[in-house]
């Protein structure tokens, strides 16, 4: 004899549980894997437009599952009390039974299901999610706006015509209860009770945030160099877009001598000649001194460079950065140094102001989330992340 349950179906939310596990899961994957995502040259040569895919374990509800492997635990195998069944990692004794292992390390091939995993597709916005969450811009005070305006829209005014994207549904709710309580009628909306929102065209104070990015683009700069600056800069600029409204950045590149270039440019020159640092340092203190004082903006250099300069450079290129960290809310150098080499650089900048100036060696792409890391976060404190 079939039952007929009459329960309320749409108060069972075990598929609802179901589903935010697997969103945790996904969350907690890309966490995993954010070192790698970070370094996924296929994102940064796509600018971002497109999916990645991720291993995922699968969802698997609780449940008793019989032990094939028949070990023999504690208490359990022949012997007697006091006798000696082998070492750990060692041989085994008298009283100890053989097997032939399963984990990893054991020879031959397991006859025993493993756990299932899955491939999840992630978008960009769901590692930067993960990326940006915890990011900030260091020392960043709130600077007069003076210059640093953007257009927005506010709604100033209720009116009975308007466009019906625009309609103001609260309002309109209160017109059409307030007219039929008068009325002594049913609450029916009608044409009479529309109310409509009209904005207006406004400016708006920008965040008086600007970053310079320098790069070094000199024949010393090999593909791999390279390929570590641009992820740097790729990520950073996605961090200052997502997080910040109207952050102005200003891209300069370099080899002996400094110039000013495009945001395209920037991410794809491929250049020769000498490095001399003091260039790009001076062009970016410049471009300070000429449109962003820093009584109006909070001004962020950022450089990206193998550490090579030419010797008699050196001492000119600290004390111009120097100058630059005067006047900056946190300046950035970042040293690309995949063998672990002494450079020339790296020996002159340690004794910059720690509260402002905050430097990184990389050696592998994948360290790139600790130089962000180590980068943007809003305490003021001395950071030098060694990678």
């Amino acid at each position: 004899m079939s039952v007929v349950t009459h329960d309320d179906w749409s108060l069972d939310r075990r598929g609802q549980s179901a589903q935010a596990r697997h969103r945790e899961k996904i969350k907690q994957a890309i966490r995993e894997n954010l070192a790698d995502l970070v370094s996924d040259q296929g994102i940064i040569l796509s600018d971002g437009k497109r999916t990645v895919r991720i291993p995922v374990p699968t969802l698997d509800e609780p449940h008793f599952r019989f032990d094939y492997n028949k070990q023999q635990h504690v208490g359990q195998g022949e012997g007697e009390p006091g006798q000696s069944i082998g070492r750990v990692g060692g041989g085994q004794g008298a009283g100890g039974a053989g097997g032939q292992g399963t984990g990893p390390g054991a020879s031959g091939a397991g006859d025993q299901p493993g756990e299932q995993i899955l491939e999840a597709q992630v978008s960009i916005e769901d590692i930067e999610d993960a990326l940006f969450a915890d990011l900030r811009l260091p020392n960043l005070k709130d600077k007069p706006p003076v210059r640093q305006v953007t257009d927005g829209v506010d709604f100033t005014d209720v009116r009975p015509r308007g466009i019906q994207a625009n309609i103001d549904r609260k309002r309109t709710f209160l017109q059409a209860l307030r007219r039929s309580r008068l009325a002594g009628q049913k609450l029916v909306i009608t044409k009479e009770d529309l109310r409509f929102k009209t904005w207006e065209e406004t400016q708006q104070p920008g965040s008086g945030a600007v970053v310079i990015a320098m790069m070094d683009v000199s024949g010393s700069m090999g593909m791999t160099e390279k390929y570590m600056a641009r992820t740097f800069f790729f990520w950073t600029e996605k961090f200052l877009r997502r997080q910040y409204q109207n952050v102005e950045i200003r891209y300069l590149v370099h080899h002996a001598e400094a110039y000013e270039t495009t945001k395209e440019a920037f991410y794809t020159t491929r250049e020769n000649g000498g490095t001399v640092c003091s260039t790009v340092f001076q062009l970016a203190l410049d471009l300070v001194r000429r449109d962003y004082p820093s009584e109006l903006w909070n001004i962020y250099p950022l450089y990206v460079g193998d550490g090579d300069n030419h010797p008699a450079d050196n001492e000119r290129a600290v004390t111009v950065l120097q100058d630059l960290c005067a006047v900056s809310a946190m300046t950035g150098y970042v040293e690309i140094n995949p063998y672990n080499r002494v450079t020339a650089l790296s020996r002159h900048v340690t004794g910059l102001n720690p509260a402002v100036f905050r430097w990184a060696t990389a050696g592998h792409p994948r360290d790139m989330l600790k130089i962000m890391r180590a980068f943007f976060r809003a305490d003021a404190a001395a950071s030098r992340e060694g990678a």
